[in-house]
């Protein structure tokens, strides 16, 4: 795997714009919704998502829940649970974060469902998941976990943070669909291309990768785009 200061290099070089593009976006919405002295919830949060730590010390609460008990210093609580039964109070939270965690749910419509009960009048659902219908995932559909597991450690993943993915809410109209049903509705959707992320074998295809994810910010070609990102909000008719 090439060192950070290569991966660096070759994205000045053939995808300069990638920060503001892939990530850009997504941190305007965190910062948008993580408002100073919010509670927040780190769905599937492992030691705690990172992309919530440049928000922790504005926030009043970070409480994160997972399936298993990791390293916990990045979460302010942490519980023990699944996304189909919360130990909280219904209204109880401002914003539910869950980053790259909706593939891995088997029932992602009853988790919505749960999401919405825990969050306050007007809170927020923000996340982050592969579409599955493009052609790197559709691939990883089809692979079975311990394949997963083998390709996902040439890349510095550690084989025991690689689950079982089920892909069950992963297209943007069947995600929309899950979670309109469960008394949400859209503030923000967008699809971004993350391929590079998995090309960092090599310096030449990691190049490779970023022309790839850099040429689907073209219009036509954003089918190709692997990741989706988003924030939904509670309806009015959903508040208890």
């Amino acid at each position: 795997m090439i060192d950070k200061s290569t991966r660096e290099r070759l994205e000045r070089r053939y995808y300069p714009g990638l920060e503001d593009v892939v990530f850009g976006g997504f941190e305007a919405q965190l910062d948008r919704w993580l408002t100073p002295g919010a509670v927040v919830l780190d769905a599937g949060s492992g030691p705690g998502s990172w992309v919530v730590q440049a928000y922790r010390e504005r926030l009043g609460l970070l409480i994160g829940f997972d399936v298993y008990r990791p390293d916990t210093s990045n979460l302010d609580g942490f519980v023990m649970a699944d996304s189909l039964s919360l130990p909280f109070a219904g209204d109880s939270i401002d914003a539910v974060v869950s980053y790259l965690v909706l593939e891995h749910l088997s029932d992602p419509a009853a988790a919505l469902a749960e999401y919405a009960r825990v969050l306050k009048p007007g809170g927020a659902f923000l996340f982050k998941t592969p579409a599955v219908r493009t052609p790197l995932f559709a691939l990883a559909k089809v692979l079975p976990t311990r394949t997963h597991k083998r390709l996902k450690s040439g890349i510095g993943i550690d084989e025991d943070d690689v689950f079982p993915t089920y892909y069950r809410a992963n297209t943007t109209t069947s995600l929309h669909q899950d979670l309109v049903a469960a008394g949400f509705r859209r503030e923000w959707l967008r699809t971004v291309d993350q391929t590079y992320a998995y090309a960092t074998h090599r310096p030449w295809t990691y190049a490779l990768g970023l022309l790839y994810s850099r040429i689907t910010e073209c219009t036509l070609l954003s089918w190709l785009r692997n990741q989706i990102i988003g924030v939904y909000r509670l309806e009015e008719s959903s508040w208890r």
